[in-house]
């Protein structure tokens, strides 16, 4: 049985490590909650610019426009957010399986990977499989601003737009709810899929309720979508950013949870073994010094 020596420095360790997993959860919940706000704020948009699309792209006046429709690239373009510290769970490894699949795919048809990449865990799982990454965004922590979006959008759709790249795909972990957070694919370009995806994710649209006759519209369809098609790019990728710091900060609060869960668990064990043995050695002194009075 080990010393009581010994039992109390196990005890001192798991006090250490829950001081340190309780305050990383404390900023953690911090940081969600000021992400949440602004997150919970923004889905009202996103309604708005799925309606728009939505009526758009389903008049009866067929708009033709570049972002709209597949070329015949074969470079496909992937942005791939991680988080730049750990203890936040599986949060990483799940971007990494669906990273990893992204190669074996892109390997089995033939086509050219460009990876950007967000993250120090991301970059170095690429470095450590020597995967070349294309860019690293490290000029920003966390969310990109309004300025670092657009310079990063305006990047894709000019490389769409000269058929350099024929896809833009986003890695990252989507926030649905406190209850569910899923690492996914978002396909950002060619734009038709990313309407699919913005009007799925919106409030229910009932095409017999609002049709796009009810609107008079100037300049005409064409006009309108070529800015709509970029206002929804730099919205989705700050988007992307944003839902996968706040899904971050949320595994990484459920995991430091459970680690303070289980270092109070050890050091409740710890402090019964300590008193166990503690009475013991008392009981065996006791013994002793009525050993010695009777003799």
């Amino acid at each position: 049985m080990a010393s009581t020596r010994q039992i109390l420095s196990r005890r001192r360790a798991a006090q250490n490590i829950n001081k340190v997993t309780g305050t990383m959860e404390t900023i953690s919940a911090v940081r969600y909650r000021q992400l949440y706000g602004s997150w919970y704020e923004g889905q009202e948009f996103y309604d708005s610019l799925a309606r728009l699309a939505y009526l758009i792209v389903t008049a009866e006046q067929t708009i033709e426009h570049p972002l709209l429709f597949d070329n015949q690239s074969r470079t496909h373009a992937l942005v791939v957010i991680g988080s730049d510290r750990g203890l936040c769970g599986a949060y990483n490894s799940n971007i990494f399986k669906l990273l990893d699949v992204h190669r074996k795919m892109a390997k089995r048809f033939n086509r050219e990977l460009k990876i950007y990449a967000k993250g120090n865990r991301v970059i170095n799982h690429l470095r450590s499989q020597q995967v070349p990454i294309e860019h690293i965004y490290d000029e920003f922590e966390d969310v990109p601003s309004v300025d670092q979006t657009e310079e990063i959008a305006n990047h894709f759709i000019e490389q769409y737009m000269r058929g350099e790249i024929g896809r833009l795909g986003m890695v990252y972990t989507r926030f649905f709810s406190a209850a569910s957070q899923q690492a996914q694919t978002l396909s950002v370009l060619p734009v038709a899929e990313l309407i699919d995806d913005l009007t799925t994710r919106a409030t229910v649209i009932w095409p017999w309720e609002v049709e796009f006759e009810d609107f008079l519209l100037s300049p005409d369809p064409e006009q309108i979508f070529d800015g709509l098609a970029k206002m929804m790019i730099r919205t989705v990728i700050s988007g992307c950013f944003h839902e996968a710091v706040l899904s971050e900060h949320l595994s990484r609060v459920i995991a430091m949870r459970s680690a303070s869960d289980n270092a109070q668990e050890m050091i409740e064990s710890l402090t019964h073994e300590y008193n166990r043995e503690r009475q013991s050695q008392i009981t065996n002194e006791l013994l002793d010094i009525l050993g010695g009075a009777l003799q």
